[in-house]
């Protein structure tokens, strides 16, 4: 049990041993950490951010060059996304830029597998640093060249790292993964953590991409279940936003997702490598702060050029500008719910404005214009909920900045100056009804929508779910492709009433 010396307050307690803490000589130990990059290898204009240009692996160098300390920099894998330079490339497209950052280590994710264990493996060789995977065999060896642990001295502290994969890996690819074979994480975790603390070792940090799926395997039953974990890095939720929990005394910390923002983990050991105390900051690579390293940057702009020139096959065409407005409803965003909603033949169907990064502009719409629109991998979920939880739902969807709600297949009248809870009046459905409180509706959703993606997750009050495995983009991309020329819709399906 590590002894922890704390001063809470100003107030000194026990001064005996406060001023024992405070002669003790300590020794900060900075560990940075990414994951869940999900194919956001530039940097961009994010809305959350007030469209500052912010992430991408330029930024992440530019910003590990200021530092002035030494660092571990690990990685929790999940680098491919839907990007359409992972598809072109089979992945192949993040070795040169994962070789320029200065990566200690790294775990994968059941997402890394998508193009099959040949394209990842070559991926994987090709880097300085180790990948760690603890509870993958491939014919009973950890598949080469993966290590089940790796072990690093830092100011004399003896860090032991272990890599945990989700089981549902074989269930995902397994028609691309002959051979492999998954163990359970609870027990490969015990076997390693006895394994590290056999040889010394002071702290254990896993790299999980367990995630909190709706399996038994997840961060906080091993942290609940497994003695000896120190700190759980947590990968594979898809969260755009960082998150720190801590259970059982062993703190969970994720980066958010899509590489703008890096986590920094400062502990702090006495002489006696004893833990003094843990901070956690969440930093976002703001380009204007940090710069961009110009080389990476430029290899970058050569590898999304080529991409758009091998993606330039005409989908439609527009005779004028689709409009998008992230604090209203827009052009843009009728279009695609639209498409949706003809899709999931439902009551209706609900996109997040900050979803859509950039409008359509006239003349021939290509695929990479979709991609440029719609950059994300998200899936579709069809939702079954009540009247009254699908207002309070799309009502507080109203109160979150730059993310309004585009809908199909009904129309809001409300009132945006009313207090929350009667900002919206009624709810007409396409065929006339109206929407009733008791009454049971089906909708099509995103499933970011669902983790959250409205800064809320009041969609979840729904009472049935079901995932489509459809990806929103080839939705889109198939109502696009059977017009010739697109039909933009008029805008007026929120009514703004007094």
């Amino acid at each position: 049990m590590h002894k922890i010396c704390r001063i809470i307050g100003g107030l000194f307690f026990l001064s005996g041993l406060l001023m024992g803490c405070v002669q003790e000589q300590t020794t900060p130990i900075h560990l940075f950490y990414t994951a869940d990059t999900e194919g956001f290898f530039y940097s961009r204009p994010e809305p959350r951010w007030n469209n500052r240009e912010t992430g991408g692996y330029a930024v992440l160098k530019s910003f590990l060059e200021k530092q002035t300390e030494p660092f571990l920099l690990l990685d929790g894998g999940n680098w491919f996304g839907s990007s359409p330079e992972s598809a072109m490339t089979q992945g192949a497209y993040i070795t040169p830029l994962l070789q320029a950052v200065p990566f200690s280590a790294a775990a994968v994710t059941e997402n890394d597998f998508v193009f099959g264990w040949p394209a990842l493996r070559s991926v994987i060789r090709t880097q300085k640093f180790p990948f760690i995977v603890s509870n993958v065999t491939l014919d009973n060896k950890i598949p080469w060249p993966m290590h089940n642990y790796q072990i690093f001295t830092q100011h004399g502290v003896k860090i032991g790292l272990l890599g945990i994969v989700n089981p549902q890996v074989l269930e995902k690819h397994k028609a691309r993964l002959t051979g492999f074979v998954a163990k359970d994480p609870i027990e490969t975790s015990r076997e390693i953590v006895s394994l590290l603390r056999g040889k010394g070792v002071d702290y254990i940090v896993v790299l999980s991409s367990l995630g909190e799926s709706d399996q038994r395997w997840t961060d906080t039953a091993l942290a609940a279940e497994v003695t000896g974990i120190d700190l759980i890095l947590s990968a594979n939720k898809g969260i755009e936003r960082a998150e720190v929990e801590e259970v059982n005394h062993t703190p969970i910390v994720y980066p958010g997702s899509r590489l703008d923002s890096i986590a920094h983990i400062t502990l702090t050991f006495t002489s006696s490598k004893q833990l003094k105390k843990i901070d956690f900051e969440d930093i976002v690579l703001f380009q204007d702060t940090y710069g961009a390293d110009e080389k990476l940057s430029e290899h970058i702009r050569q590898i999304r050029e080529t991409t758009r020139q091998k993606m330039t096959a005409r989908l439609t065409q527009v005779e004028q500008d689709v409009t998008h407005d992230l604090a209203d409803e827009s052009q843009l965003g009728d279009l695609l719910a639209d498409c949706l909603h003809r899709w999931a033949k439902l009551d209706g169907a609900v996109l997040n404005s900050d979803s859509l990064r950039s409008p359509f502009v006239k003349g021939v719409i290509s695929e990479y214009d979709l991609y440029n629109t719609y950059p994300y991998g998200d899936n579709i979920t069809f939702i079954t909920i009540r009247g009254k939880d699908f207002i309070r739902a799309l009502e507080a969807s109203l109160e979150t900045k730059d993310n309004f709600p585009q809908i199909a297949g009904f129309s809001v009248s409300y009132n945006p100056q009313g207090p929350l809870g009667k900002k919206i009046r009624q709810v007409i459905l396409a065929n006339g009804r109206i929407l009733r409180p008791e009454e049971k509706y089906r909708f099509a959703v995103t499933d970011h929508i669902l983790a959250g993606g409205f800064g809320h997750d009041l969609f979840i009050n729904s009472l049935e779910f079901k995932n489509t495995f459809v990806e929103a983009r080839q939705i889109m991309r198939s109502c696009l492709l059977r017009q010739k020329i697109v039909a933009v819709p008029a805008k007026g399906r929120w009514k703004k009433i007094k």
